[in-house]
């Protein structure tokens, strides 16, 4: 992460803006409210990741609001194809686009580096199984999930409330291990450690909820 100003007023720019050639120009600069509204995030995943330097943050004074440079949230938005994108989604994007520097596109070709790659199509039996297990847990968290396909499930909280969507299927570069992923195709994390998706899966809901 960039420090541009050491005290009030600050400016830091994220890893994200970093690595995509983002910089103060290609404002505007957005109020959490409308972040929000761009990706789904609540403030305190917000003040998380500008911790952590992933994305950047202008803020005039300590106790003033911080606003985040609208370009870079909608490309960590993209990044979370049908369903908020999670911190370890987008460690894994910043991770692949450091390791591949030059590398320059549309929001649409950057968020394939984090999306199933050469990835057979499912072949059923065992990831309904893996599907079934993570349904299981999810009802003991008084969540509702339904299988709306042979290795795809959908997940709410109740009646009327926005979900998300998880597949299972095998992921090539992981030796074809049988892995969770979002329902856009961004994985979420191996399909042998379901507790790891629950605790996901709830973060996701909450984060898609009200502001």
């Amino acid at each position: 992460m960039t420090l541009e100003v050491a005290d009030y007023p600050r400016k830091r720019f994220g890893k994200v803006a970093e690595i995509n050639g983002i910089t103060s120009d290609d404002g505007p600069w957005i109020s959490v409210r409308e972040a929000f509204d761009i990706t789904g995030l609540k403030s305190g995943v917000l003040l998380r990741w500008e911790e952590e330097g992933l994305i950047s943050v202008v803020q005039d004074a300590e106790r003033s609001q911080r606003r985040y440079l609208k370009r870079e949230l909608e490309i960590v938005a993209e990044v979370g194809d049908d369903g908020p994108t999670n911190l370890r989604t987008l460690r894994d994007y910043v991770k692949a686009r450091s390791d591949a520097p030059g590398v320059a596109g549309p929001p649409s070709s950057r968020a394939a580096d984090t999306r199933q790659e050469n990835t057979p199509e499912p072949d059923g039996s065992e990831g309904a199984v893996f599907l079934a297990t993570l349904a299981n847990l999810l009802r003991g968290q008084k969540l509702s999930p339904e299988l709306v396909g042979e290795c795809r499930l959908r997940v709410i909280r109740d009646a009327g409330s926005r979900g998300v969507a998880i597949e299972c299927r095998r992921r090539a570069s992981d030796g074809d291990r049988w892995w969770f992923s979002w329902g856009g195709g961004v994985w979420l994390c191996e399909a042998d450690n379901p507790t790891e998706a629950v605790v996901q899966v709830k973060a996701a809901l909450r984060t898609i909820g009200a502001p």
